[in-house]
């Protein structure tokens, strides 16, 4: 129908950080100035301030973030 074309959270694939951290359902972190995400385990997994949280690398991947190289 004619509402599907607004925007909602409904389709927003990310969660924002909670005191710099991510939910326990939203573990990878992505920052954004470097469009690079972070699964946990990752060499700066845990110093990154992420900007965003998402479910999945693919989930990050699809909003057209990278993977972290290390």
């Amino acid at each position: 129908g004619p509402s599907e074309a607004a925007a909602s959270n409904d389709d927003q694939t990310w969660v924002a950080p909670v005191d710099g951290a991510c939910p326990d359902g939203s573990p990878v972190k992505a920052k954004l100035s470097s469009g690079i995400f972070h699964v946990p385990g990752g060499l700066a997994y845990e110093r990154t301030n992420p900007d965003r949280c998402y479910e999945t690398p693919a989930a990050a991947e699809a909003d057209g973030l990278r993977a972290s190289k290390r």
